[in-house]
């Protein structure tokens, strides 16, 4: 087994990240946990684990996704370490298993028939699409194919013979893809009930870029995103231009494709410091609005609003039934499972009403993202009309880029603290890591008259509830 640092900091936290079969350290070298040290273990043609470079930790944080279940559950449990979280994604302690893993013929039947074609087949089967295909690729593990080999053919003889036996409790939390192609859904569900494990249900396939916002420190950590954007409240509105444009954008839209009539239950998903809420109070005249808010302390920014405000999370939030307009504006492309929000709201929209929200697609952003390898995963338009039909009817689907000049790369870090989008990033700015950030800042982005650009990449979006159960 190769066991490898990509942060070693030396933190007094450690993840300890087993990831799966064919992998090596490529597509997970941008996840970076916060205040911790990262290790990636791969390569099973043995399990031969050496745990010295762990005694100085505190709290080791464990995950393994796929077949790196399978094998974190066969070398951790004998060692003595200070063990936090275990995660598995994907995956199951039982590797080959007709009930508990992958099908015993699948299993043989992908080490036999194994070749250039027939592994580049898996890897698709891996991804939700196309488009996720495609990124996957640009970061592929690069091993030869005769290890892979190797490493599927050493396993089969482990799970014939269960030598050493796996610790199916060793793992306390397990994340199912409902869209898992490569090891059955039902078969991960089983493995965990059995070992009382939790279970998290996502609409995720067997990899996807998405899936390591469940682990701890992720970039997707809420209460990260809470207090920064808490701070931002007080600048938020003098510094969001682009999304006030995209505001009043959007409220033409829902005039546009809703029946004007006044009176209506609405609820507004990420309401932030009231840009949009204002417009919706101002133009349609709800009869009920609730306002929410994954930051509890902008309730006293739409304070005088007539509307009912509940902070918490989008995907989880209690929405009232028969609800005539569920929208956002700016907001979505922070929720975890997209696809789970949307059903939520097909539940609770009346026949005929609209989900109309506006979000940002891949090329948000994109010179912070290449700079610092910190950002959001976006889904395209085409990915959003994907996940929207069926149930939902798409009366509009658009997209644009907008482009910001500032005068030098520091007040574009400026406007991102201004704003709170510094949700995902993590990272200490020394003097140093500022310098180099300018420096690349201006080699990559700078404009003709000397000031440095920043992409926007608005998406609209309308639909309307179907009787179509999602």
């Amino acid at each position: 087994m190769k066991q490898l640092y990509l942060i070693h900091e030396h933190h007094p936290r450690l993840l300890l990240f087993f990831a799966g079969w064919g992998a090596d350290e490529t597509p997970f070298r941008t996840y970076r946990p916060a205040g911790s040290d990262y290790m990636i273990c791969y390569d099973y043609r043995s399990l031969d684990f050496d745990p010295t470079p762990l005694s100085g930790y505190r709290e080791i944080h464990v995950v393994g996704w796929s077949m790196g279940v399978w094998a974190a559950a066969r070398v951790l449990p004998a060692l003595r370490l200070p063990v936090g979280r275990t995660i598995a994604l994907n995956g199951t302690p039982y590797q080959m298993d007709d009930l508990r893993g992958i099908p015993a013929a699948v299993f043989r039947g992908t080490l036999e028939g194994l070749c250039g074609a027939s592994l580049h087949k898996f890897l698709r089967r891996m991804c939700t699409d196309t488009a996720a295909f495609r990124r996957f690729l640009a970061v592929s593990p690069r091993r030869p194919l005769e290890e892979l080999r190797e490493e599927l053919a050493a396993t089969l003889q482990r799970e014939e013979s269960r030598q050493p036996a796996p610790v199916p409790t060793f793992f306390q939390e397990a994340v199912i893809g409902a869209n898992d192609r490569i090891i059955p859904a039902a078969n991960q569900r089983r493995a965990w009930e059995e070992a009382g494990a939790r279970i998290v249900l996502t609409d995720d396939a067997h990899y996807t870029e998405r899936i390591f916002f469940t682990l701890p420190g992720s970039p997707m950590d809420q209460r990260l995103i809470a207090k920064r954007f808490a701070r931002a409240r007080n600048t938020y509105d003098r510094a969001a231009q682009v999304q006030r444009a995209v505001a009043a954008k959007m409220l033409r839209l829902v005039q546009a494709y809703s029946s004007g009539e006044e009176g209506r239950q609405m609820v507004e998903v990420g309401c932030g410091t009231g840009i949009y809420s204002r417009l919706l109070c101002q133009e349609l005249h709800p009869g009920q609005l609730l306002l929410n808010d994954l930051c509890p302390e902008m309730e006293a920014c739409v304070g005088d609003l007539p509307a009912r405000f509940q902070a918490g999370d989008a995907e989880c939030l209690p929405l009232p039934p028969q609800t005539h307009l569920i929208t956002s504006c700016s907001a979505l492309q922070w929720l975890v499972h997209p696809q789970r929000f949307f059903r939520h709201c097909h539940t609770s929209l009346a026949n005929g009403g609209l989900l109309a929200f506006s979000t940002f697609g891949p090329d948000n952003m994109l010179q912070i993202r290449q700079l610092t390898g910190n950002g959001l995963t976006y889904l395209s338009l085409q990915e959003l009309k994907d996940r929207l039909s069926p149930p939902f009817r798409l009366l509009h689907a658009e997209e644009e880029r907008v482009t910001l000049c500032f005068d030098t790369p520091l007040t574009v870090l400026r406007h991102l603290k201004e704003t709170g989008m510094t949700g995902t990033g993590k990272q200490l700015w020394t003097r140093r890591r500022l310098q180099a950030f300018c420096d690349g800042y201006l080699h990559r982005c700078a404009t003709p008259d000397g000031h440095v650009s920043l992409t926007y990449h608005p998406i609209y979006i309308v639909a309307q509830k179907t009787s179509e159960t999602p």
